[in-house]
């Protein structure tokens, strides 16, 4: 098959320069011919395999909730949902069920791909977690194996491995990926919270978000900011606020409140706030916080998070928030508060 003719099947628009195919990512072989099969509809799922005439119970083995197809199976299945959500992306694999499997999974590989490059750690991950729900469900099969989530994140783990031996590399993104039911710290960029919507390819306003603080002084700023700005002026898009505060945290959860309050009165629909704190994510997950100072604030960014279609808090390395983290510094060190809105054309 010829090359053009190999993307055009994986839905690539060579038109507008996107040409990139599963043949130009740099992973295990072995996967490239799983996801070939896989994408062709061609890998024995129950469904396939009642379809070539061969007479079985179509019913998943691992839920008993509904026939074992590629959208069942890697996405629909209790198991899978568990582990899609307790992986290092955090999918939400139920969301948007009307997608066709294949539209599912071109739509987080070109979205990786686009904000990560070619062969973004995000979208081998993804694979390896595909690969994996596909071993642990052939061993519950073959072998009569349990099927856990922490077997299957195991496999996962065994895949990342083998991919890292084949690129003989020392990239550390490889070595946080821990199964979470073990170890919740997660490499930058991949824990997340979605507070309110579904992933779809509406356009998404991403703004960067910091907080400053002196624990003698108490003098706290917050700083927030469209992330990679485009404006012909140096009119920063975004706001600081100067107050007071009794902890660190207390200054990140206030930056994220202020930095959807702005959003909100700029009428922007589709927000990620990205933020180098982990345990803000951490908190915005959890019902039960007993944190006295800071259980309004997070009530107040649920209830603003529902005036937008999509609202996600991302943990992401201290760099990628550097803009915001300037702003913070300088407004808890010089006691300022600026705000700036933008025109519609400048949040996408």
């Amino acid at each position: 098959m010829l090359a053009t003719e190999v993307a055009n099947e994986l839905g690539f628009d060579i038109g507008n320069g996107d040409f990139k195919t599963l043949w130009s990512m740099n992973i295990l072989p072995k996967w490239k011919l799983f996801l070939w099969k896989l994408l062709h509809n061609g890998i024995a799922t129950k469904v396939n395999l009642g379809q070539r005439g061969i007479q079985l119970s179509m019913i998943c083995d691992l839920c008993g909730m509904g026939d074992e197809d590629n959208q069942h199976l890697f996405r629909f299945c209790e198991i899978a949902q568990q582990v899609w959500r307790n992986g290092a992306l955090v999918i939400h694999s139920e969301f948007n069920e009307t997608m066709s499997f294949k539209e599912w999974f071109l739509f987080y590989i070109r979205l990786f791909q686009r904000q990560d490059g070619k062969n973004s750690p995000r979208c081998i991950y993804f694979i390896s977690t595909l690969w994996g729900l596909w071993l642990s469900r052939n061993n519950h099969i073959f072998r009569k194996e349990a099927t856990t989530v922490s077997a299957v994140l195991a496999f996962i783990k065994i895949g990342l491995d083998q991919h890292g031996i084949l690129q003989d590399q020392r990239k550390p993104f490889l070595r946080f990926m821990h199964t979470s039911e073990v170890i919740s710290v997660f490499p930058p960029g991949f824990s997340r919270v979605i507070l309110v919507g579904a992933e779809d390819h509406g356009p998404i306003t991403t703004i960067v978000i910091d907080g400053s603080w002196h624990k003698n002084t108490r003098n706290a700023g917050m700083g927030w900011c469209l992330d990679n700005q485009y404006t012909p002026s140096d009119r920063i898009l975004g706001g600081a606020q100067f107050g007071y505060a009794d902890s660190a945290l207390q200054t990140e959860v206030t930056a994220c409140l202020l930095s959807l309050r702005w959003a909100a009165e700029a009428g922007i629909g589709r927000v990620t706030i990205f933020s180098d704190s982990q345990r803000l994510v951490d908190l915005l997950r959890s019902d039960d916080v007993t944190d006295i100072q800071l259980i309004w604030t997070l009530a107040e960014i649920r209830r603003i998070a529902k005036n937008f279609n999509w609202c996600c808090v991302n943990k992401v390395d201290r760099k990628r928030v550097q803009h915001a983290h300037d702003l913070a510094t300088a407004t808890s060190t010089l006691l300022l508060s600026f705000i700036n809105f933008p025109s519609l054309s400048s949040c996408h």
